[in-house]
């Protein structure tokens, strides 16, 4: 018998709450017997959809044909058409780390036959390398997307931190605003589950299964995605980690992992039969790897080939003529962002339950992969930036028989483009600027009309408003050490003179992150203290060769300068930015540069010098220099050991202002001979590498969270360059304003 529709909406934990495993499950030899009689017929019920001929993608798109010569899946039946009352209904199934090749490899195998029902194609995951988009390759941005149909820029997730929130809406809670009906979600990860509790709180998400305590996660969530499938539920999301584990643990070449995958399969395989045993729903199928692993295995997080390629598997013809089905892994990036995207996969099922969007409100990076097909590789650049005349450039691959239509922050600024149009520069933005500053906006470009309308959305790169300034030559004089930060880690010094990495090779990749920089196409380095080993070390350090420590000496003379963004204040207390010292005293021998606890979107600024014994010198600090949160902002601080002073200036990138927090202020009784105590600086740290451990007291083993006299916090470094002489105001001022990194500067 089958089980009647549950009327359940608590958070569900299966070690919690056994009525709801007790209430859904069917009797196993039953769903046996009902697997082997509905197989067949499971496939005869969904319906057919036409196939286009142009590309599709939320990475990128191409407009190139499918590999002819590249192994084809088996083609599943032609369906018939469904019942003329059937609801529609939409299944998401993560397998977390199930990478393209081994699904490619075990499709062609027969290892995978329920996979080989679908139609899985070549897709990619971590935004567009260089751009506003571009997020770690990493497990939780990948859930954002996949949730949100969005880039980490707007959906806020940007690392694997336990505990963080979504930016962006949900396809649950769009499809709640459609009142589609009941959702529901079955994980095996306890960062997902997490993400998930404000969605569920607030009713969005009717169930959620969190599987993570259970030993047997594969059958717990299998089991709960299969009683939500045939409890009526409108859209369930089933996560698996089972791939991802085996991947880390035995690599992917082992026959663990081999294994894992066939299992994973057989559970695909459970929940495809149970959509097919009634005639009145139709569902549609989407089953997908998140994001890859690096070609050792790892879980690394950065932007390169194997990393970013996925794929997404439909149990439906799509709109980009089956681009990616059975297509070789491609050379480049560049090549992968020709391929459909994780960020499609939202406005796929939200368009199949009706539920999608109009243009004016469309703010998904993605796509929809049915119906009517939108553009593709749409992207932005900034023209003429630092100008009164700046402007952006949008181009796109467009389906060649529907006009365009652009928008900008939900406003059409252009109408009925004509058909094959691949560009529009918006040339008149600054008639909407009444300030001098730093702005980004949103476009959305729509394909056709009507019925026959589809849209794509890309939020543009940063673009400054202000009369151009170039960087001053003088510049290069006394550059001492020189960090631009580029797509790979660890960062290289461009003068060769000092390096960097994790403050210990026992912290995981996931301490430090390559993410968007300050400026397009350009590299910040993220470093995250949520990581840290039992010895208590954290954070990223550089050590300079001997003789380029500019901290050294009898009279010092120095500047630090770098692009700074603090996604989050710290809640309480104040934490390191970068330090030569322990800062747990400020009397304490060394130099530091602090982020102090404020309100909200603010956060303060603060720096110290000291020469042991409490003998300390120190910056503004009521109130604290106040710099806006999730934004970039420059930090040049100086010392000259001769004249005996220090400087400090921070530059907003929101208001465009320039804050001098201390000219020529006195180091006091400071002994300059001693702001070297240590080999090392600190990078989202201090001197000793274990700033929150000495803080809280503790002594090894450590772990994060251990107290909370000051919290563990995220930091995003870029350009990061220091001087062995005090750079002049003008100096810096050309640095801020005309907005682009030193490697811009022109060889001598």
């Amino acid at each position: 018998m089958r089980a009647q529709h549950p009327a359940i909406s608590a958070l569900t934990r299966p070690s919690a709450n056994r009525a709801l495993r007790v209430h859904l499950t069917h009797d196993p030899h039953n769903r046996s017997r009902r697997h082997r009689d509905l197989r067949a017929a499971a496939w005869m019920r969904l319906a057919a959809t036409a196939m286009l001929s142009l590309a599709l993608t939320a990475c990128g798109g191409s407009d190139d044909d499918t590999d002819a010569s590249a192994p084809q899946p088996e083609t599943p039946a032609t369906p018939q058409p469904p019942a003329a009352s059937a609801s529609r209904h939409a299944l998401v199934i993560d397998v977390d780390s199930a990478v393209y090749r081994a699904v490619q490899s075990g499709i062609a195998a027969g290892t995978l036959p329920n996979l080989a029902r679908l139609q899985v194609q070549l897709a990619c995951n971590g935004g567009v390398a260089g751009t506003p988009s571009q997020q770690p390759t990493l497990d939780m941005p990948g859930w954002a997307t996949l949730l949100t149909g969005t880039w980490a820029n707007r959906h806020g997730v940007i690392s694997s931190a336990p505990v963080q929130a979504l930016r962006a809406p949900t396809l649950f809670q769009q499809s709640k605003a459609a009142n589609t009906g009941l959702n529901g979600a079955a994980v095996a990860s306890p960062e997902l589950a997490q993400l998930l509790v404000a969605d569920h709180d607030a009713g969005y998400l009717d169930t959620m299964a969190d599987c993570s305590d259970q030993a047997a996660t594969m059958d717990c969530v299998s089991d709960h995605a299969v009683q939500m499938i045939g409890g009526g539920y409108r859209t369930v999301v089933a996560q698996f980690r089972s791939a991802k584990d085996a991947a880390l643990d035995y690599g992917l070449g082992s026959p663990q992992y081999t294994a894992t995958l066939a299992k994973l399969d057989r559970a695909v395989g459970a929940m495809l039969d149970e959509t097919g045993k009634l005639a009145d729903r139709q569902w549609l199928i989407v089953v997908t790897g998140n994001h890859g692993l690096s070609d050792n295995s790892q879980d690394d997080g950065l932007p390169l080939l194997p990393e970013s390629a996925t794929f997404i598997g439909l149990n439906q013809a799509t709109n980009n003529g089956g681009l990616g089905i059975g297509a070789p892994l491609p050379a480049t990036l560049d090549d992968l962002y020709g391929y459909a995207g994780m960020a499609d996969v939202a406005p796929t099922v939200l368009a199949y339950l009706n539920a999608l969007p109009q243009a004016t409100q469309y703010t998904f990076d993605g796509g929809s992969l049915l119906g009517p097909q939108p553009v593709s590789r749409l992207a932005a650049a900034v023209a003429d930036n630092n100008s009164s005349s700046v402007n952006v450039v949008l181009t796109w691959t467009a389906p060649p028989d529907r006009p365009i239509d652009v928008l900008r922050d939900g406003r059409v600024i252009a109408s009925r483009l004509p058909a094959g149009t691949t560009t529009y520069t918006d040339n008149q933005l600054t008639a909407d600027l009444s300030a001098r500053g730093t702005y980004q906006f949103t476009y959305t470009v729509q394909a056709g009309e009507g019925d026959s309308a589809a849209s794509r959305s890309i939020v543009s790169p940063p673009l400054s408003y202000t009369p151009p300034v170039p960087l001053a030559d003088t510049l290069r004089n006394g550059l001492v050490s020189y960090y631009p930060f580029s797509a790979t880690l660890p960062p290289v010094d461009a003068q060769g003179n000092s390096t960097m990495g994790p403050a210990s090779s026992d912290l995981p990749a996931s301490a430090g992150l390559v993410v968007p920089g300050p400026f397009a196409g350009t590299n910040g380095l993220l470093v995250d203290t949520n990581f840290v080993t039992t010895a208590g070390l954290e954070g990223y350090r550089l050590t300079p060769a001997n003789g380029f420590d500019v901290s050294k000496g009898t009279a010092p003379q120095f500047t630090i300068g770098f692009w700074f963004k603090a996604p989050e204040c710290v809640s309480r207390s104040n934490v390191t930015i970068l330090s030569n010292k322990n800062y747990v005293s400020g009397g304490n021998a060394g130099v530091a540069i602090g982020m102090f606890s404020s309100s909200g979107s603010q956060c303060g600024i603060a720096f110290n010098i000291g020469s042991g014994g409490g003998v300390r010198a120190d910056g503004p600090t009521s109130p604290y220099t106040q710099i806006t949160v999730g934004r970039w902002n420059y930090i040049a601080f100086s010392v000259d050991g001769v004249a005996k002073t220090m400087n400090m200036v921070v530059f907003d990138s929101v208001t465009g202002m320039t804050n001098r927090v201390a000219t020529g202020k006195s180091t006091g009784s400071v002994d300059m001979s001693k702001l070297s105590p240590y080999p090392q600086w600190g990078i989202g740290e201090d001197g000793t590498g274990a700033y929150l451990m000495n803080k809280c007291g503790a002594t090894p083993p450590y772990t994060v969270g251990l107290c909370t006299t000051a919290p563990a916090y995220q930091q995003v470094f870029g350009d990061l360059a220091m001087w062995n002489r005090v750079l002049t105001d003008s100096e810096l001022q050309s640095i801020f304003l005309s907005n682009k990194p030193l490697s811009t500067l022109p060889a001598q």
